[in-house]
């Protein structure tokens, strides 16, 4: 499978480059029949980097208050993302993300289609009989999953469908649906530092006026936030060892990101959802 790379030589902690040489073990799982690497996808990316797990102290890899899109399927579009990187010192536990909770996606196969216009998630549109889980085919008997109705079997209908997230559950009128539904949340990418997994991950919907700030999961579904005031996601993981930072040191980032699969048409194709991806952050040294 194709990988997409970033690459910059910047200021950056000091690590092994025995963290290159092996890759986590990922269930890759695909939903429905019909999955295809997408023509475009875009990510609005805020930050990207190692904390404390308080998320008090953080060395951001990507630090950016306006955001930056990407096009994660454009390796040409990725290699853009990571510039002037400066060192913060330290020791870190953790990695963390802030991303926005909005993806523009493209892509058709086998006569579905993606279609132009927002959308975001419904209850219980995506219809399915099998899913694939590391290549073999599981029954799934009349499968129903939230999803985004927005797909079509006629191609001049064929457009960028702008999808948000602003639960990770919804009732019928869009809202969130049951306790836990801004979080934690098991993302559908994998996610590893230098090939090694990020433990524990989970991901969070939370504010762009506090973005680590996020809601307690047991809070009663009458007593959540609107769903509208939801518009970021942050991710945050136990690393497996931790990583020192060292002031001065130098050295290049690698981001990689693998979306082969990373879109699924259901099978009357009316919506689409994700299957598992793979990202990678990686740093050697000089």
């Amino acid at each position: 499978m194709k990988k997409l790379l970033i690459k910059t030589t910047s200021i950056i902690s000091l690590l092994s480059l025995g963290f290159l040489s092996t890759k986590p073990a990922i269930a890759d799982i695909q939903y429905g029949e019909n999955s295809l690497r997408p023509e475009s996808l875009k990510v609005t990316f805020y930050e990207v980097g190692l904390a404390s797990d308080d998320l008090i102290d953080r060395f951001s890899v990507l630090d950016s208050s306006s955001g930056v899109e990407a096009d994660i399927a454009d390796e040409n579009s990725v290699k853009d993302l990571v510039k002037g990187i400066k060192a913060n010192a330290g020791t870190y536990t953790h990695f963390y993300a802030v991303i926005s909770n909005t993806y523009k996606v493209k892509g058709a196969a086998k006569g579905c289609y993606t279609k132009a216009g927002n959308y975001n998630l419904v209850d219980r549109v995506f219809d399915y009989n099998e899913y694939t889980e590391n290549g073999i085919k599981v029954p799934c008997t009349n499968c129903q999953n939230d999803a985004w109705s927005a797909t079509s079997t006629s191609p001049s209908s064929f457009g960028e469908a702008t999808i948000t997230e602003l639960a990770y559950g919804v009732d019928n009128s869009g809202q969130p649906d049951f306790e836990g539904a801004y979080g934690p949340a098991s993302p559908s990418t994998a996610i590893s530092v230098g090939g090694i997994e990020v433990k524990s991950m989970n991901m969070y919907l939370t504010n762009s006026s506090n973005p680590y700030d996020f809601i307690d999961d047991t809070t009663p579904v009458n007593q959540l936030p609107a769903a509208s005031t939801r518009n970021r996601v942050l991710y945050i993981g136990e690393l497996a060892q931790p990583v020192t930072v060292e002031e001065g040191s130098k050295g290049t980032v690698q981001l990689y990101f693998d979306f082969s699969n990373g879109i699924a048409f259901d099978d009357n194709c009316d919506s689409l959802k994700f299957n598992s991806n793979n990202f990678d952050m990686s740093v050697i040294t000089e």
